[in-house]
């Protein structure tokens, strides 16, 4: 495959195609990936832009390099998220053993003025709204994400891939999460979420609101999940720095 000079400089082009083939799953973690001699000629590009590519790949974390060993793919173990992030009552109770996520609707919409400032863009940007229930053990909760209109686009509510829902969202923007915001509220359940929730309206909530971001500042999505107040907990373990 060569590329082609035009606006796009030649270095991202050959990122982005890497990147997709990256997240499609097209090299073997276990192998060498290409050396930059072959990315050159397959590609049909400089050394210097195969490196410039190959830095932003690094840099993400979707690629290391291993002294006299050559340059692999990193492993995604189990749907477990590569980037890191603190613990928050999401990781420790959603991402566990019987967790299951449900979308049961798409919709596009505008962002309002509050949605828009959380997630740095400009009001009345178009926005995909995916809606459903994570359901652990007998308990479920009402999720919703907020994915800009050219990355959500392409993400498929029937499909069924774990838990994580921005693993999807991460696939389809081409980048990964590297900094999320994470606020974590008390609420009550209006009529709505009391009767797609089955409790009763003015039932407690605990309500995670969590703005994922990558490396660019660019927003990949804002989840906000409505728990039931009696069902869920959010657990933190403090560490003093200093003595």
């Amino acid at each position: 495959m060569k590329l082609t000079k035009k606006p796009v400089p030649l270095y991202h082009q050959l990122e982005q195609v890497l990147r997709k083939r990256i997240f499609s799953g097209q090299f073997d973690p276990d192998r060498p990936f290409p050396t930059e001699k072959d990315l050159c000629e397959d590609f049909g590009v400089s050394r210097t832009t195969v490196r410039q590519a190959m830095m932003s790949l690094e840099s993400d974390g979707l690629i290391r390099r291993e002294q006299g060993r050559g340059t692999f793919v990193n492993r995604r173990p189990d749907g477990a998220p590569r980037y890191e992030l603190y613990g928050t009552v999401e990781d420790l109770f959603f991402l566990g053993a019987g967790t299951r996520l449900e979308l049961s609707s798409k919709t596009l919409i505008r962002a309002e003025a509050g949605t828009a400032d959380e997630m740095q863009l400009e009001p009345g940007d178009r926005l995909w709204l995916f809606e459903g229930f994570r359901h652990i053990g007998e308990h479920a909760a009402f999720f919703q994400a907020y994915v800009p209109e050219s990355i959500g686009r392409e993400i498929d509510i029937e499909e069924q891939d774990g838990p994580l829902f921005i693993q999807r969202v991460e696939r389809s923007a081409l980048e990964t999460a590297r900094r999320a915001v994470q606020v974590t509220s008390a609420a009550v359940a209006d009529e709505r979420l009391a009767r797609m929730l089955k409790i009763k309206p003015g039932h407690p909530l605990l309500v995670i609101k969590r703005v994922y971001f990558s490396r660019t500042g660019r927003a990949l999505e804002m989840a906000v999940t409505h728990c039931p107040g009696d069902a869920y907990q959010n657990v933190a373990e403090l560490v003093r720095v200093k003595a």
